[in-house]
């Protein structure tokens, strides 16, 4: 891993060369009081202040030149210092338990994986941040810390109350999304990929096989055991499932499905 010529004030300034610096200092971006970089490869205000702000803080020039050489200290040190280990993509969900002021009240709910009729839908919301990316080794890695935000998205049919064995069934859906998505951060933690168009297609299959496949075949089975949340013999077995699931940050499996 190296660049080919100066980045930052006064240099070459080519856009790969550039895009490794921003992917080297975001990592920093908290310890240097600095925003997020765009990697884009362009070396504006923004970059060249980061590498100031870098050479300051780590380097503790009193004078920095805001520029990187090639083999220089400021590279070298960037080189040999990238994010800690323990910085990750991690998953959060607000509410973490689901009330009746959650819900949205419509004439109408319908299940659209079935199509029946039921008391109540959730499903859930996501959002992953674009925190840029890093570099570990001589690949691009997903910018951290960063954090997949999930909330629900919820109905009641008027005129139904929200029981707590509904409410319990109803949690379970949700829930669903927040492991998913736990599962995901970790998956997106560990994503290497030698281009920034790599990594972004990682993404979106990441996204696809997780969310899209996996969520629907969760709640699609425990629809099926739980017979909409009528069966309390295996609404409690899932429930229970679900316990030791949210209990262990490493879970991968629910149930024998791939979260």
């Amino acid at each position: 891993m190296s660049i080919t010529a100066s980045v930052g004030l006064g240099g070459k300034n080519t856009v790969p060369d550039t895009r490794l610096v921003q992917a080297m200092i975001n990592p920093h971006a908290v310890a240097l009081g600095i925003e997020l970089l765009e990697v884009d490869g362009d070396c504006g205000p923004l970059t060249r202040g980061g590498i100031r702000r870098y050479q300051q803080v780590f380097l503790k020039i009193a004078n920095p030149d805001s520029r990187v050489d090639p083999g220089g200290k400021t590279f070298l040190h960037m080189a040999s210092n990238p994010a800690p280990a323990s910085v990750v993509v991690s998953a959060m969900r607000l509410p973490v338990k689901l009330k009746p002021g959650d819900f949205l009240q419509v004439p109408v709910v319908m299940d659209p994986a079935d199509g029946t009729v039921q008391d109540a839908y959730t499903a859930f919301e996501y959002e992953i941040f674009d925190k840029g990316a890093r570099m570990i080794g001589t690949d691009y890695a997903f910018g951290v810390p960063n954090e997949i935000e999930v909330w629900p998205s919820a109905q009641v049919r008027i005129g139904v109350t929200l029981t707590a064995p509904l409410l319990a069934h109803e949690q379970f859906h949700y829930d669903v999304g927040y492991v998913v998505c736990r599962a995901l951060a970790h998956q997106l933690t560990i994503a290497r990929a030698p281009t920034i168009g790599g990594l972004v297609t990682q993404l979106s299959s990441l996204v696809d096989l997780h969310i899209k496949r996996r969520v629907k075949l969760i709640q699609r089975r425990y629809d099926i055991d739980t017979q909409h949340g009528q069966n309390a013999k295996y609404q409690r077995i899932w429930l229970d499932r679900m316990t030791a699931c949210i209990a262990n940050p490493a879970a991968n499996q629910i149930g024998g499905f791939w979260l």
